[in-house]
This record gives structure tokens, sequence and C-alpha cells, in this order.
């Protein structure tokens, strides 16, 4: 080997191609057991620490030495918004602080200086969106945001495990949901093909957005529920539009 160590391990919470959520407490339990420094992707899932229901889906999340979150995504607010958090702030300026006589702190201030924490120095104060959003709507808006959709994700799930044309490709963890075309005796080539003609199908007109892409291997079709707008009524449209897809697509292979 070449010498070098390990001294940290990423975990993910929500994946971008099929919302997964890594095992967070075993993963720690490694980290701990040989010191590293364990940071969780949880720029969309670690957004349902806000659900008291849904919670235990990033469970272990808490053991982290830090995370990334990004609000912009599930919790709503415009774009852009990412920030940080540690249970060791003091690394941070040893990570990213730079002498800068030209910049120097303010006497007797008790805040930290941005500039010694971030690579980014001047910036916008995105985290007032943040901040407004939870003082207008509060935590429990959050709570019911997030609980509505994993519902709503629900009720998708359960119209594919019904459809004649499309099948569950993986099971869902949050509100990202795998799915394929049933084979039909198919291979993975004309799959792939079919599953971009459906995408361009069902998201041609604007009115709803899919995706063809690939997990583990094989072609499947992705759809994902994060805008606070969505209501039933558009998951009918979108299962309406995915079966007259379906039939289309299907009928140039004969």
């Amino acid at each position: 080997m070449s010498g070098r160590r390990p001294f940290c391990a990423v975990a993910t919470a929500g994946t971008t191609n099929s919302g997964i959520v890594d095992d967070l407490v075993k993963i720690a339990d490694v980290c701990r057991r040989h010191k590293l420094w364990l940071h969780v992707d949880g720029a969309y899932g670690a957004a349902a620490v806000f659900s008291d229901k849904h919670r235990d889906l990033v469970r272990g999340i808490e053991l982290a030495d830090s995370i990334t979150i990004d609000p912009h995504k599930w919790l709503a607010v415009p774009f852009a918004a990412g920030l940080i958090l540690t249970r060791h702030p003091k690394i941070l300026e040893t990570a990213f602080s730079v002498a800068s006589p030209y910049m120097p702190k303010a006497a007797g201030a008790r805040l930290p200086d941005n500039a010694r924490i971030s690579t980014q120095w001047t910036r916008r104060m995105n985290s007032l969106k943040l901040w407004l959003t939870l003082r207008v709507h509060g935590r429990k808006a959050y709570e019911d945001h997030i609980d509505r959709q994993l519902q709503l994700t629900g009720s998708f799930v359960a119209w594919l495990k019904a459809s004649e044309s499309f099948e569950l490709a993986a099971p869902p963890m949050l509100t990202i949901v795998n799915f394929r075309l049933k084979s039909n005796g198919v291979d993975a080539e004309q799959m792939m093909a079919l599953h971009g003609q459906i995408a361009e199908e069902v998201t041609h007109d604007g009115q709803r957005w899919i995706s063809d892409t690939i997990v583990n291997g094989a072609s499947v079709l992705r759809m994902m529920i994060i805008s606070y707008l969505t209501e039933e009524r558009h998951l009918h449209d979108l299962e309406l539009a995915l079966e007259t897809a379906a039939r289309t697509v299907t009928s140039r292979l004969h």
C-alpha cells in the first residue's frame, strides 16, 4: 500500500439518483472505533429531521462530525442556500483562516469572523432566507410539508404496484422513486431507449418533469416529489401521462 491512512468517511442521507440513506449508525460506529471524521452529505435528505414522524429515516445523523444541507432543496427556500453544521467549530478556522492584514477583526467582536471559517469571503446573507421562513411559518410547517410529501410518494408507489406498465426498481426511502417499464422481453439496451422516450413523452409539454437515469448499472425512470406546491392532482396527471407514454413507445416495437 502507499502508506496513506484514511482520515474521514463521507456518508449520504438521500442520494441524488435514488434517495437512499446510508446506515449512519453503523458508519458512525466504524468512524468512532477508527477515530475517523464522519461527514454526512444531507444536502437533500437531512431535512427529514424536521419530521417527528419520519426522523428515523436519517437515524444516526446526530452522530456526525459535520453535516451539509441545502435548504433550497427539500426545505423550499429559494436557490441558493447551503449550510454546514459541525460539532467542532474551531476546526473551521484551522482549515480556512488566511492571514489578511487588510481585514482586521473588529475590536470586541464576539461572533465568528466569517472570513476565517469559510473559503467564501464576500457573500450574500443566504441564511436570512431560511431564518425568515422559520420565523414566518415555524418548524411545524416544515414537519407538515415533509409528512405530506412522503404521503404523496406513498400514493405514487401504490399506483406503481398496481400498474400494468410499470414496476418499482427499488423501495423508496425518501421522496425519490426509481421505477421501470415492465420488461416484456426487451434487452437492456432497448430498455434504456424506451425509458428515454418515455421521459421525453412525459416532459415535452413542460407540465411535469421526470428523468431516466442509471441505478446499480440498470436503466430506470426517476420521479421526485420536492415542491411544496405538489398535490394529488399532479400525481394523477403524471400517472395518466406515464400510461399514455408507455402505450406510445411500446407500440413502436411492433
